[in-house]
């Protein structure tokens, strides 16, 4: 049963070349299809798990990545990082749907299932066979699934205003779950419009997640990345194992990123997409969390801690 389940939480592709292109489509390893309706039996009598795909039935993302926008004060490029794990974060239970450029697929799916989320890939035909390795990369990791780790409370108007604080929130690796009402096992609950956190406070997102960030203490963030500003974190785990999902948003290789883990674990597993012997470096525990280096990392990696 969970083999099943977790099956089904790996990315599919979107796809709509034809039966003509069987054959590279299955030298990618690819097997579950979302194809026009006039194609399914087609698809179907060659041995793929092919459904129709119907738009209405998903919820279109945006392509994930990073722009660099100049900041005139200090004459610089820096990065902003597109992602979507905020608003699946606020919208839940929807199935996803990414149309991406060439080069965007392997972070599509990564980003998809580091969030846990049902999601189709429409690609570039060109990286078909990146998109079949990523696939083969996240079989080859998937465990049981863990609850997601999130020690911030978000109380969710469903305004824009909102949901640009969660984005920024997500981009400082301030893990949150989105709540009804303060949740009392959360470190910190954040709702805009109260004395704690207000309007006006909310009308500047950069300054609001520092704010958030400030409250709650670094020594209550769950995870704190060193290195890179365009990795980004999610967590899942349980009272005695930690998952950490790494997502890299650059386009490029990052090196030497050091991480910060709260709470103690006695060891750690390194897996990382389209690397090769990889092993965790300068592994230690100090003042109540464990850190490590990661070596090298392509587009993601995970991170696997047991206690």
């Amino acid at each position: 049963m969970h083999a099943f389940l977790l099956a089904a939480l790996l990315p599919a592709l979107q796809w709509d070349q034809g039966l003509s292109t069987e054959n590279s489509v299955k030298e990618a390893g690819i097997q579950r299809l979302y194809v026009p309706a006039d194609q399914v039996a087609g698809w179907k009598k060659v041995g793929f798990d092919a459904q129709t795909f119907n738009a209405a039935k998903f919820v279109k993302l945006p392509a994930p990545g990073v722009e660099y926008k100049m900041d005139e004060a200090a004459a610089t490029s820096l990065p902003w990082v597109d992602a979507n794990g905020w608003r699946m974060a606020r919208d839940g239970s929807h199935a996803y749907y990414y149309s991406v450029p060439w080069r965007k697929a392997t972070l599509a799916a990564a980003e998809a299932f580091a969030n846990g989320v049902d999601a189709a890939v429409h690609l570039d035909p060109r990286e078909l066979a990146a998109f079949g390795k990523m696939l083969a990369f996240l079989r080859g990791i998937e465990i049981p699934p863990l609850p997601v780790m999130a020690n911030i409370g978000f109380i969710d108007d469903g305004s824009d205003q909102t949901g640009e604080v969660m984005n920024l929130m997500a981009r400082r690796n301030l893990l949150f779950r989105v709540v009804s009402a303060p949740d009392p096992h959360c470190d910190l609950n954040v709702q805009i419009g109260t004395e704690e956190f207000s309007q006006d406070d909310a009308a500047d997102p950069f300054a609001f997640a520092t704010l958030v960030r400030k409250k709650l203490t670094d020594e209550k963030r769950l995870v704190r990345l060193y290195g890179s500003d365009v990795v980004l974190a999610r967590m899942n785990g349980d009272a005695t194992r930690v998952r950490v999902h790494l997502i890299n948003y650059g386009g490029g290789k990052v090196d030497g990123l050091r991480v910060r883990v709260r709470g103690e674990y006695a060891q750690g597993q390194l897996a990382a997409f389209g690397i090769q012997n990889t092993a965790l470096a300068d592994f230690g525990i100090a003042d109540g969390g464990t850190e490590f280096t990661i070596p090298s990392m392509n587009v993601y990696a995970v991170v696997d801690l047991k206690k």
